[in-house]
């Protein structure tokens, strides 16, 4: 299909939109599975949306989950569109493709329309049910699947590609929202400085993660939807590293807390994500080159 196997797996690299659905079309001729597009979307996590999922999983209420889905889905693939439409009782949510001539195209719709079913069973509640679902291609199984996958009636060779739903929906309150990894996620889509957005997306997370010690490279990857090695290589696109971004917001952090006296050492380094004051020690040297107290006793007196 022309899908280099090193990008299988690399979260940070395109494939072509032709040879994904020239893949998934050719396996549901070759296995004689024509529903092959909602079985892999019954597989598929919807956090393989990358950023787009962390956003709208994080999103105060459903409406907010699906306007910023419908505004970054170009991030997750410059390929395809996401529209709402709202109507008095009832909105309707619109899949897309820029490309109009795509081989297979009806099998890569139905899996598209199959994870924006899982979003919404995961966002929604299990027991969600859309009011209507239309596709603009005829049935490739019997009608029943198409029923029994999306539990309601489906519309086939319709003018677009719709999930409805009452518009009631839209103002659920999500559980579990943690806006520092909405307001992180939204920032590094919406950045027009990518390279900028990424730099403070990380540091930002970092920050958070320090007092737990748990500022480490894995955990801040897989907040951010990334392998460590491929957030990496965008590091080191921005000119700087992981490792340099901890101590520069162990340094920040240090200094604010050392410009307070109601802070004890031991405090400060616990803060900063240390086990020892000893360690401390060592890095305010470093950093400031004189010992804690010495820095405390500069910044109060810069305070004065």
């Amino acid at each position: 299909m022309g899908i280099d196997p090193a990008v299988v797996g690399a979260y940070d690299r395109f494939v072509p939109f032709t040879s994904l659905s020239t893949r998934i079309g050719l396996c549901a001729v070759e296995f004689d599975v024509p529903d092959f597009g909602l079985r892999l979307a019954a597989r598929q996590d919807p956090d393989i949306l990358g950023p787009v999922a962390i956003a709208a999983r994080n999103a105060e209420t459903m409406g907010e989950a699906l306007r910023q889905v419908a505004e970054f889905a170009h991030v997750y693939s410059p390929a395809i569109t996401v529209t709402l439409h709202h109507g008095a009782r009832d909105v309707a949510y619109e899949f897309g493709t820029v490309l109009r001539r795509i081989p297979y195209r009806p099998h890569v719709v139905e899996l598209a329309m199959g994870v924006t079913m899982s979003s919404f069973k995961l966002r929604g509640g299990i027991d969600f049910r859309p009011t209507r679902v239309t596709l603009d291609h005829p049935p490739m199984s019997d009608p029943r699947v198409y029923r029994d996958y999306f539990g309601c009636a489906v519309d086939f060779e319709a003018d677009a590609n719709l999930v409805v739903f009452p518009r009631a929906l839209m103002h659920r309150r999500l559980p579990e929202v943690d806006s520092v990894a909405y307001d992180v996620a939204v920032r590094f889509m919406a950045g027009h400085e990518r390279e900028r957005a990424l730099d403070d997306a990380v540091t930002g997370l970092i920050v958070r993660a320090l007092p737990a010690g748990a500022a480490h490279l894995d955990s801040v990857a897989r907040l951010l939807m990334m392998h460590p090695r491929a957030l990496q290589r965008e590091l080191a696109d921005c000119g700087t590293t992981f490792e340099q971004l901890v101590d520069d917001a162990r340094r920040d952090l240090a200094d604010s807390l050392l410009s307070n006296r109601g802070v004890t050492l031991s405090a400060v380094a616990r803060q900063i994500g240390y086990s020892e004051q000893s360690t401390l020690t060592r890095s305010c040297r470093r950093w400031f080159g004189c010992p804690p107290l010495a820095r405390r006793r500069e910044l109060i007196a810069g305070g004065r």
